[in-house]
């Protein structure tokens, strides 16, 4: 059973979904992953997501919390990442969850 969760945050300006382009922050994948890299990358593939790229996957997931950390809502970033990514709903926040929990954790809490 998922359990994990986001917790939301109501402080700051809340970012639109649409304004959101997870694809194209511009985050360089490196040449060798980190080990959060690979537990995340890990993570989606026991979650039975197959990103595009490992490259891919690591920047939509940096992107997640960089939206987290701007104040945007979690259904919001969820929602986002449906959009980029193409993915259900239940499928857009597993990752996104799978993103905080690999890149920032400070998002997520355990119940």
């Amino acid at each position: 059973m998922f359990t994990r969760r986001f917790t939301t945050s109501v402080v700051g300006t809340a970012l639109t979904a649409a304004a959101l382009s997870l694809g194209a922050l511009g985050f360089a994948a490196s040449a060798s992953a980190s080990a959060a890299d690979n537990a995340f990358l890990a993570q989606l593939q026991a979650d039975g997501i197959t990103p595009p790229s490992a490259a891919r996957a690591v920047s939509d997931a940096h992107a997640v919390c960089t939206a987290l950390d701007g104040g945007q809502p979690a259904q919001e970033v969820i929602n986002a990442v449906a959009k980029s990514t193409g993915l259900s709903a239940k499928g857009a926040k597993t990752f996104a969850i799978d993103a905080a929990s690999a890149y920032c954790p400070q998002y997520v809490t355990q119940s």
